[in-house]
């Protein structure tokens, strides 16, 4: 299971830059074109599915607590992205026929889309070190010790 958790870290991170390219596929191509609707496709719907792979495999390889849980975070980052479309558009007022020009405040907050990516990003990289790293070496990521040591309860000692 550590395998089928680094590959399904790799696939995700893949994704991610995928992820970038076809936002830049869209920003740079003809509206008409809506080249950019990959984009959100991608987003929507292979996104998700591998972030929710990503933490079913990290439990089943028994990554080791905190492992687990960071796998949690890209999934929660991704819900993020659209959510922070949905209160800027009530937060502004906008609806389709404004989101083509947006008031200045609505494009900062906005543009935190692109640093929430990078976070997903940066989150996917640290997932594959760890994975690689329990495929490697068979310890728990946090105490650096073998998975059969760390699960070990210490020995009593004999008292005298």
């Amino acid at each position: 299971m550590r395998k089928v958790f680094l590959t399904v870290a790799v696939l995700f991170t893949a994704a991610v830059v995928v992820q970038l390219y076809l936002a830049a596929v869209g920003v740079f191509s003809n509206p008409e074109d809506e080249l950019f609707s990959w984009h959100g496709t991608n987003g929507r719907i292979v996104l998700p599915i591998l972030a929710i792979l990503l933490i079913v495999s990290a439990a089943l390889a028994r990554a080791g607590r905190r492992t687990i849980w960071l796998s949690v975070l890209p999934l929660v980052l991704i819900l993020f992205q659209t959510v922070l479309f949905i209160l800027t558009a009530m937060g502004f007022g906008l609806d389709e026929s404004n989101w083509g020009s947006p008031p200045l405040g609505a494009t900062l907050v906005l543009s935190l889309h692109a640093v929430n990516g990078t976070a997903i990003l940066l989150l996917g990289v640290l997932l594959v070190v760890r994975a690689r790293r329990l495929v490697r070496d068979g310890a728990h990521v946090t105490t650096g010790k073998p998975v059969a040591e760390a699960e070990e309860a210490p020995a009593a000692t004999p008292s005298a």
